[in-house]
């Protein structure tokens, strides 16, 4: 199946139309059946007419599909594959709403409003990473954090609380899939880094100064992979998974593998190797690594994976590898 881009599309799709004797000069999408005027008929509108949809594929990308009825009543289909998804809307914003009436909307908004934007989290700070566009709340679980669950276009949808366990709850009956959190706003061109967890995204982000995106958990690492290609094209991925040797099947890195698989040769993925360490939860991610061997060693780790080092961000300053927020 060749993919194309949707402008590569509806050239197409208009060079379909001219094959079959249509006068057109731009393709209606999502309009109904659309007359027209045959060549060397063009006195009225003519008999012919055709109709072009989108077509949602079941892997989240958008094809087109044309039907054209012709002189004579004949009929023809043609068909594309595209690597656009729906237009205003982006990947998953279809699959979220269901459930998500206006009433919970505005709580959740309300509930990010009151958050307070300057604190800590007693979580994150035994984990030892920063705080990137998260908030804060400090009650009866203790000082929690608040991360931010938007879709590709920004909108708030839902949030993600981490308990000083390190538990982690949600906002009721919301749809979190394609849902995600940026903890720096990617750069198209740039590559854009994905973890499953906030504190793997805030490690990673610390290591390499790359954006990073938390999907928030291994089965959204897939819709998200998806989604930030959907939104940024010309950006390679990297995929910073989970070890999890501890588990029967190695959710983590088949999870980041899914991604590699869906996105193709521009998506790479790095997991930590823990050789030497038993396989237990407490050594299975970045973080995880960190704090048993220090940035320095991690950072070889990871080069050793893949072309870490090149894809720097220009706001990470490589001689003190500090991040300019």
């Amino acid at each position: 199946m060749s993919y194309m881009t949707m402008e590569e599309q509806i050239v197409s799709h208009l060079e379909f139309l001219k094959q079959q004797n249509f006068i057109i000069s731009e393709l209606s999408i999502d309009k109904g059946f659309i007359r027209c005027s045959a060549i060397g008929n063009t006195m009225d509108r003519g008999e012919i007419c055709y109709q072009t949809k989108r077509n949602l594929l079941r892997n989240g990308l958008v094809g087109l599909v044309t039907w054209a009825r012709s002189e004579g009543g004949e009929s023809k289909t043609h068909k594309t594959y595209g690597q656009d998804f729906l237009a205003p809307a982006l990947p998953g914003l279809d699959n979220i709403g269901p459930r998500n009436n206006s009433e919970e909307i505005e709580k959740i908004e309300a509930f990010w409003q009151l958050s307070d934007e300057l604190g800590e989290a007693e979580y994150l700070l035994r984990k030892g990473v920063g705080y990137y566009g998260i908030r804060f709340r400090d009650g009866e679980y203790g000082k929690v954090a608040i991360i931010p669950m938007r879709d590709i276009s920004g909108k708030l949808w839902s949030y993600q609380v981490i308990n000083p366990d390190g538990a982690k709850r949600y906002a009721k009956d919301i749809e979190t899939k394609f849902l995600l959190h940026m903890l720096h706003k990617p750069i198209d061109g740039f590559p854009i880094g994905i973890a499953e967890s906030y504190v793997t995204a805030a490690t990673c982000f610390e290591l390499t100064g790359m954006a990073m995106v938390t999907a928030l958990s291994a089965d959204n690492l897939k819709p998200v992979g998806m989604a930030l290609r959907a939104k940024f094209r010309n950006s390679p991925i990297i995929v910073f998974g989970d070890n999890d040797r501890h588990l029967q099947e190695n959710k983590g890195k088949l999870a980041a593998d899914a991604v590699k698989n869906e996105l193709g040769t521009s998506c790479q993925v790095v997991i930590p190797e823990f050789n030497g360490y038993p396989a237990q939860k407490e050594f299975s991610d970045w973080n995880d690594l960190v704090r048993e061997i220090g940035v320095k060693e991690t950072r070889k780790n990871m080069a050793s994976l893949g072309d870490i080092k090149v894809i720097l961000h220009p706001w990470y300053h490589e001689s003190t590898g500090s991040v300019n927020k």
